[in-house]
């Protein structure tokens, strides 16, 4: 018996077949898969491609397969699971399979009991719990307009902005002013100013941008430390919105922090995050998971064979 588990987000996909025990058998990966940004067509091949690669790295075929979870960046609300189910069931033919968001992989990843809260910082933002008799939330995790904030897009823009408002005076005087320049190999603010009239910002641009602000935050400089700790302490607030909802203020919660913005374990970051966090769960604690959350999709599959072997008794 197998069971299957997909991480699928903003920058990769990511699958692993595991035997009954959760031993990993085989892995496979695909591209993006957050539908919200790249369509579900690309989202779809990009979930084809980490699962069929997974299952013949394995050696097996998808009726083998007892279960298969996917958590999806992007699975926020019924709208987006009347678009992912049938795009997943195509790929899994008549296999039992779950879709759930990717916060639960965090979550289930982190935790035996499968409760607390958890908050991704990764391409995007994104914050969920569960608490102890099984009621979750999940908070719409969309943009910008509908209350979402965070995540290495949200560090890019604001990096860029303040690069722009050092260069010009408007705001304080900033490293940033300096790193900027090269990740788009101009001399200057000005060469960047006229090259962005002409040229969106490639994939690895913006992926630069965020290793630029935790340089040089670590450095010293001061902007793009409140870059981080601003960041920090409105995730830290999103997070205890969940907390209060869910009734937990008074636990030792877990927070689990997924995501690669997070699994840089930047104090700056993670202590704002803590700090306003603790104004309303005082004995939350941060928990950053080892495993990576692929590895929570396969602890939920495996969580449905077992309840499926108690209720018919074997």
């Amino acid at each position: 018996m197998y069971v299957l588990g997909v991480d699928v987000g903003g920058s990769k996909t990511h699958c692993i077949v595991a035997d009954e025990n959760g031993n990993s058998i085989a892995e496979g990966f695909g591209g993006a898969g957050n539908y919200q940004v790249c369509g579900i067509e690309e989202a779809s091949a990009a979930m084809r491609t980490a699962v069929e690669s997974a299952w013949q790295a394995a050696g097996i075929s998808r009726k083998e397969i007892a279960c298969a979870v996917f958590g999806i960046s992007g699975a926020d609300g019924p709208e987006d699971f009347a678009v992912l189910c049938p795009a997943v069931q195509k790929i899994m033919g008549d296999t039992k399979t779950e879709v759930v968001h990717d916060a639960w992989l965090g979550l289930r990843a982190a935790t035996q009991d499968y409760v607390g809260i958890v908050s991704i910082c990764g391409t995007g933002a994104g914050h969920a719990g569960r608490n102890r008799e099984g009621q979750t939330l999940t908070l719409r995790n969309l943009d910008f307009i509908t209350g979402n904030y965070g995540g290495g897009g949200e560090i890019t823009r604001k990096a860029m902005h303040y690069a722009f408002r050092s260069e010009e005076g408007t705001w304080k005087k900033s490293g940033l002013e300096k790193a900027v320049p090269p990740v788009f190999g101009c001399r200057n603010m000005e060469e960047v100013c006229a090259h962005l009239r002409h040229h969106e910002m490639t994939k690895a641009q913006k992926y630069q941008m965020p290793i630029e602000v935790f340089r040089l935050a670590r450095e010293g400089d001061t902007v793009s430390g409140e870059i981080l700790s601003g960041m920090g302490h409105d995730l830290g607030r999103y997070a205890a919105a969940v907390c209060k909802r869910l009734h937990m203020c008074e636990e030792a919660v877990p927070a689990v922090l997924i995501g690669s913005i997070f699994q840089t374990r930047e104090p700056i970051l993670i202590d704002a995050y803590m700090t306003a966090l603790h104004e309303d769960a005082p004995k939350a604690y941060a928990v950053i998971p080892e495993e990576a959350p692929v590895t929570g999709a396969v602890n939920l599959a495996l969580d449905y064979v077992r309840r499926q072997r108690k209720r018919h008794g074997y």
